[in-house]
């Protein structure tokens, strides 16, 4: 029925063309930020055609200061509903009432008020409505542990359009990467995942238990793709965009093929050494990481068995022993404390 077009450079021609002229026709002297943030495939860039059935179109988030929002907030929003245009470049700015699960749709009308799908808000409610947060101007080591990188990344990711208020830019810029600390230990946390299972695939290929093998091949891939995130700090997306977020990574020609012959591969003996390969190869680039303590990169037998790992604990003990943070509240992948062998 559309004609689709990337989210974020619809709502950056509905920012300029549409809620640019009416915000300064309406409110010369208000100061606010105007964005596209938050949840949605479009946000991260990653949306399609499909995405278009569901809080998908012509949206935005415009903040406020805190001392004009209880004035201001509802104002705007009630001219928003009488004065926007019923569609931009084609697509409907109406849209339907939220559904049994939150999710609203656009819906082309010829009558006002216009059911819009603009947020009008606060940089810090709107931050507090997703983040874990007693300040935005001194975020500690304790809430930066208590962050989900997909809040972190629907934060940082998106367009800020316009910034007439300045702190949500510096806000993003805040959060743009965890601090060193807490870099090294959410990689610490991934290696340990490893170090949990990276000797099942030895005994796995021994029991000629392909279907085991596999199951722990992917798991362990996926392990190291969430790596390959944090060494070139960026933020996991989740499951949905997972993929797609790794095609981006600089890495991704240098592995992708590699883990796929991995989980394609019917050989249990090969499966073993590649994934060998992989490690070394994914430890070469955390030592390409100036930021990063060197860690060794050779893989060998697991004490005495002929299972090749790359000893993913030893891996851990380097990157906790670098990190200035307490190694007795180190987070594992799932948020537990390490667990030694």
């Amino acid at each position: 029925m559309y004609q689709f077009i990337p989210g974020l450079a619809l709502n950056r021609n509905f920012y300029h063309d549409i809620i640019l002229r009416l915000l300064k026709q309406e409110y010369p002297e208000l100061p606010y930020a105007a964005a596209l943030i938050g949840y949605g495939s479009d946000v991260l860039g990653f949306d399609t055609p499909t995405s278009m059935d569901h809080n998908w179109g012509p949206r935005m988030q415009i903040f406020l200061t805190e001392s004009d929002f209880p004035e201001l907030g509802h104002q705007i929003n009630e001219m928003l509903r009488w004065k926007l245009p019923f569609s931009f470049q084609g697509f409907p700015t109406n849209f339907t009432d939220p559904r049994y699960d939150h999710t609203q749709t656009m819906l082309p009308t010829t009558a006002y008020p216009i059911r819009h799908l603009i947020e009008v808000s606060t940089v810090e409610r709107y931050i507090a409505g997703r983040l874990p947060l007693e300040s935005l101007s001194d975020i500690t080591l304790a809430e930066w542990m208590r962050f989900t990188d997909q809040k972190l990344l629907e934060l940082t990711q998106g367009e800020v359009f316009y910034d007439g208020l300045h702190s949500l830019t510096r806000l993003r810029d805040q959060l743009r990467f965890y601090p060193r600390d807490i870099w090294l230990l959410r990689l610490a946390a991934q290696w340990e995942a490893v170090s949990q299972q990276e000797a099942f695939i030895g005994r796995c290929r021994e029991l000629h238990d392909l279907l085991n093998l596999k199951l722990l091949a992917g798991r362990l891939i996926a392990l190291l793709m969430k790596i390959c995130f944090y060494l070139e700090r960026r933020y996991i997306p989740y499951s949905k965009w997972f993929g797609r977020g790794f095609q981006q990574l600089n890495c991704y020609a240098g592995v992708h093929q590699q883990m796929l012959g991995i989980l394609l591969e019917g050989d249990p003996e090969s499966v073993e050494s590649e994934l060998a390969n992989l490690y070394e190869h994914v430890v070469d680039l955390n030592n390409a990481n100036f930021d990063l303590p060197k860690i060794e990169n050779r893989t060998r037998n697991f004490f005495g068995r002929p299972y090749m790992v790359i000893f993913a604990e030893t891996i851990v003990e380097t990157l906790c022993a670098t990190s200035k943070m307490n190694r007795s509240n180190r987070p594992t992948s799932s948020g537990m404390r390490l667990i030694s062998r």
